[in-house]
């Protein structure tokens, strides 16, 4: 992790170097690549593609969802069974609330990881190939307007290397303007498999 870290701080000074470099052989902007999934100034086909994704997953969230109720409700009815000491304690029943609780428990675990995975292949279906036709417009973009470099200041916020950006600089906006008058809003997803 730590070599990660160091090399990632490595890239960063790299760039940094490189942009005063830059800078005085053409134009720097930044894009908060973070921006392109609002609903309302976002980059449409990258909105939809998570909607599309969301409504994928959402019979699986219902489903864990529902678990972690009933496991709250059986959390709730042992409290209740053994929160009074005046009421004599049904142990029988007690055990049987306790054995239901660790099975809805280990159901829930072995559900969540599951949903886990299928998000985490899924996501990288349906956004990856989305994700890779951003990143060519704004290869593209960058030649049309002139950039020698465009940053993503949402991965280096994420990395903790940004003490100032102008705000001057942003062609966020622009760029989805850009995207979304050359693009289809459509998102193609893949059929789960």
């Amino acid at each position: 992790m730590k070599r990660f870290s160091f090399i990632a701080v490595s890239f960063v000074f790299a760039a940094v170097f490189a942009s005063s470099a830059f800078a005085q052989a053409g134009k720097i902007g930044w894009i908060d690549t973070g921006a392109f999934a609002d609903e309302k100034e976002g980059v449409t086909k990258y909105v939809n593609a998570l909607k599309a994704l969301d409504a994928e997953m959402k019979p699986k969230v219902t489903e864990l969802t529902g678990i972690q109720t009933r496991l709250k409700t059986l959390s709730d009815d042992l409290a209740k069974m053994t929160g009074n000491s005046a009421i004599p304690v049904d142990q029988k029943a007690v055990a049987s609330k306790q054995d239901e609780g660790q099975r809805l428990q280990r159901e829930f675990d072995f559900k969540k990881k599951e949903y886990d995975a299928q998000v985490e292949k899924r996501t990288n279906d349906v956004l990856g190939p989305v994700s890779q036709d951003i990143s060519k417009a704004i290869q593209e973009y960058a030649k049309l307007k002139g950039y020698t470099a465009i940053l993503d200041v949402d991965k280096l916020a994420q990395a903790g290397v940004i003490m100032y950006l102008d705000p001057a600089a942003s062609i966020t906006k622009e760029f989805v303007v850009y995207y979304n008058s050359k693009t289809p809003a459509t998102a193609t997803t893949a059929a789960p498999k």
